[in-house]
């Protein structure tokens, strides 16, 4: 597979990733942790396949896009100048469904 074909993919799958319902969000959490028992585990329960030090940087910064997301979501400040920065450069990048996100707004 070709880097344009995995990035095409990525972008479709990280959409739909942000797509999903607040609703579906709750009970995937809810679900994960009765699975693993204990929140520590939650990381190698959605990484089996990386090594210990990948899944750490991949959950730190998880963490702190969820963080991140909270804020926003309690505080909407939608600066438009700075979502058409921001769908500009996901589009250069070749994240062209992740762009078109940006034109969304709460209702």
């Amino acid at each position: 597979m070709n880097t344009h074909t995995l990035r095409h993919k990525d972008d479709h799958a990280l959409a739909a990733r942000a797509e999903s319902s607040e609703y579906l969000a709750g009970i995937l959490a809810a679900a994960e942790l009765d699975v693993v028992g204990q929140p520590a585990k939650l990381p190698e329960l959605l990484f089996p396949d990386l090594g210990p030090d990948a899944v750490r940087r991949v959950w730190d910064t998880a963490f702190v896009v969820g963080y991140r997301l909270r804020k926003l979501a309690e505080h909407p400040r939608w600066d438009d100048a700075a979502l058409r920065r921001l769908k500009t450069e996901l589009a250069g990048a070749g994240y062209g469904a992740m762009a078109q996100l940006t034109e969304r707004r709460p209702p």
